[in-house]
């Protein structure tokens, strides 16, 4: 399979993952700094150019990868479409609910499918707490807390922007598990234009959900995603804190009869999602991060960021 990437920022990291794969033929990357070109070119060996007609006119490329900014998904991922490809699009999808539903009718149009990198679903944690929940290992989910927190490492994620662009990460995760929340409350606190605060409780019928959201910890503070599950019969609790040069986490089994340390793999979710992507394309299989869901994700984070504002 030949692949075509637009964009030079995360795009590089996911050439990377795809020259691994022996299933890829071979990769061509767009952007437009022929510095940063040139160092992938260098680095990876693989096809650059400035003109993206090289990769929408390409009849040999199957998937368009699109790691550009959300304002340009729509139209890059329309013309991707149109010229026969499909598309896995970076999150968020879009920016707006009317763009994202335009571009799920130009893939049904097309007859092309979009996928959206909704990469929490293959964290190892989140996975395992996923199937904890589908097969009533513990009895029911009774109550969830999620956390996920950074100093100033990702530019502004001021009220504006932190609900599609940190906060999606675990509504991608929370409408998967237990669908969208008819009865969501939010509030919330801003340390400047670029750094907020904001905590959300989504509420269904036998349990709800707290999310906690903030990019207004300090320099020194590791990036932290951190869960605690509640069930009927035990409570799973995760913690990861990545510092600058380290990595710490834990997942953790608490129940009347024991606690338990869970192992964690080193599996790399964006390349668990880009395999689950090819295989998909190639295999028809079901997919997980249709755009379907990508809409539902992005209705809550807007419908947050609405509270809030």
């Amino acid at each position: 399979m030949k692949i075509g990437i637009l964009g030079t920022g995360f795009g590089a990291y996911h050439a990377k993952i795809y020259s691994k794969l022996k299933n890829i033929d071979s990769i061509i990357i767009w952007g437009r700094d022929e510095v940063k070109l040139r160092n992938i070119k260098n680095d990876i060996n693989i096809e650059t150019t400035t003109d993206i007609n090289d990769i929408l006119d390409d009849p040999d490329i199957s998937l368009i990868d699109i790691c550009l900014p959300s304002s340009l998904h729509k139209e890059h991922t329309i013309e991707a479409l149109k010229n026969g490809k499909h598309v896995f699009c970076e999150t968020p999808v879009a920016l707006t609910i009317e763009d994202a539903i335009l571009m799920k009718q130009a893939s049904d149009k097309y007859n092309k499918k979009i996928f959206v990198d909704m990469f929490i679903k293959f964290d190892g944690p989140y996975d395992i707490l996923y199937k904890f929940v589908k097969e009533n290992k513990y009895g029911e989910l009774k109550a969830l807390h999620l956390k996920r927190k950074t100093p100033p490492l990702w530019g502004s994620l001021g009220l504006d922007e932190i609900t599609t662009k940190l906060m999606l990460h675990e509504f991608d995760f929370v409408t998967w598990l237990l669908g969208p929340s008819d009865d969501i409350l939010s509030t919330s606190a801003q340390k400047d234009k670029d750094k907020s605060h904001v905590e959300t409780i989504m509420n269904y019928e036998n349990s709800f959900v707290e999310i906690q959201c903030s990019s207004m910890m300090p320099e020194y503070h590791p990036f932290t995603t951190a869960y605690e599950a509640v069930f009927e019969n035990g409570t799973l609790e995760y913690l990861e804190n990545g510092y600058y040069n380290r990595t710490e986490k834990s997942l953790k089994l608490f129940t009347d009869d024991c606690q338990q340390e869970i192992e964690l793999s080193e599996v790399d979710c964006y390349e668990s999602a880009i395999k689950h992507v090819l295989e998909c394309i190639e295999k028809d299989v079901p997919s997980k991060l249709s755009i379907d869901e990508a809409i539902i994700s992005l209705e809550t984070a807007l419908k947050v960021k609405d509270l809030i504002s």
